[in-house]
């Protein structure tokens, strides 16, 4: 069983890659195999079975006798393995924010053999389309799972990108996570839930979309924990901390400024005690913002640090700060 982190803020938006097409999962990296060497051959070997077909041709008039050796066969071509892949649990119900696994197998069509130590890619549905959110690894079994934690009904599909010997695919059924009504308001629980996120725990949380744009604006900033701090780095493999804000509300149809400054100066002012998810955290001066973070919730916020550091949460480590909204 494989398990990883996805930090959690009540929406499953994801900012590294959306597909504008809904309906259609995203091939985020679709497998072109490379001339082998096989093929070389046999296109090879096929023309001289052309040619000597042609030889045939030319003396059988003159009452030559020419077996079957007198032609060259062409080798048969090694085509890739057809894969097969499936969720194994396509269709559960369970309490908002109740651990569950989703699983995956993937396995070779013709024989039902498993796949082993591939990867895979999980996707799940917005309302702007198809978004890959966690990498698995399938195990002998040719298994791989996660544990997901949803707040609202959703659906979940898996991708595999191939190999140079086996064919992509994608799954055959989605997982649809039903959650059972309650009484309590999701958007409520959003704010609680963003105190929770662990980069580096086994456990996986997947939340999804709610219609506020500033909590799956803090579910966006989550997915790019772990990667790297990078001066003047716009995304999506690296970031600086006012790239990191400009990264995440573009995928949400907002045009932000580039620098903290600019930031700074287009946001709606904010008190400090009235802040909510979403909301940015800027630090320093007017004319003079040198920081800025997207605020998680729990007195937290999603950032960009530094120079040898990465997108992480981590406290508001200062009382003298600004909150900005778009």
């Amino acid at each position: 069983m494989t398990t990883g982190t996805v930090a959690v803020s009540g929406v499953a938006l994801a900012g590294c890659a959306t597909d504008v097409h809904a309906d259609t999962a995203m091939e985020e990296s679709p497998n072109t195999a490379p001339v082998t060497l096989a093929a070389q051959i046999g296109s090879r070997a096929a023309l001289g079975g052309s040619i000597a077909a042609a030889a045939v041709s030319e003396h059988s008039s003159s009452g030559l006798a020419l077996g079957a050796a007198s032609g060259v066969d062409a080798p048969p071509l090694a085509g890739k393995i057809q894969v097969g892949l499936r969720v194994t649990n396509p269709a559960v119900t369970v309490n908002a924010n109740e651990p569950i696994d989703i699983g995956f197998s993937l396995y070779n069509e013709a024989t039902h053999e498993p796949l082993a130590n591939q990867l895979v890619k999980v996707q799940v549905k917005l309302p702007t389309g198809w978004a890959t959110f966690k990498h698995l690894q399938t195990n002998a079994q040719g298994y791989a799972s996660y544990t997901a934690r949803v707040l609202t009904t959703t659906n979940v599909t898996a991708i595999f990108d191939g190999t140079d010997a086996l064919q992509s695919a994608h799954s055959t059924n989605d997982a649809t996570l039903n959650v059972r009504p309650q009484v309590a308001n999701v958007a409520a629980r959003l704010g609680s839930l963003a105190g929770d996120i662990s980069v580096g725990s086994p456990r996986v949380s997947v939340p999804i979309a709610s219609s506020s744009i500033g909590a799956k604006a803090v579910y966006l900033a989550s997915l790019q924990a772990g990667k790297p701090y990078v001066y003047g780095a716009e995304g999506p493999s690296s970031f600086d901390c006012s790239g990191l804000v400009q990264y995440v509300f573009k995928q949400l149809g907002k045009s932000l400024p580039r620098t903290t400054d600019a930031q700074f100066a287009a946001s709606t002012r904010v008190s400090q005690y009235n802040k909510q998810p979403g909301d940015l955290i800027f630090l320093g001066s007017p004319g003079n913002i040198y920081h800025v973070g997207i605020y998680a919730g729990d007195g937290k916020m999603w950032v960009a640090p530094h120079t040898g550091s990465v997108v992480k949460l981590q406290s508001i480590y200062t009382t003298s700060y600004y909150v900005g909204r778009f």
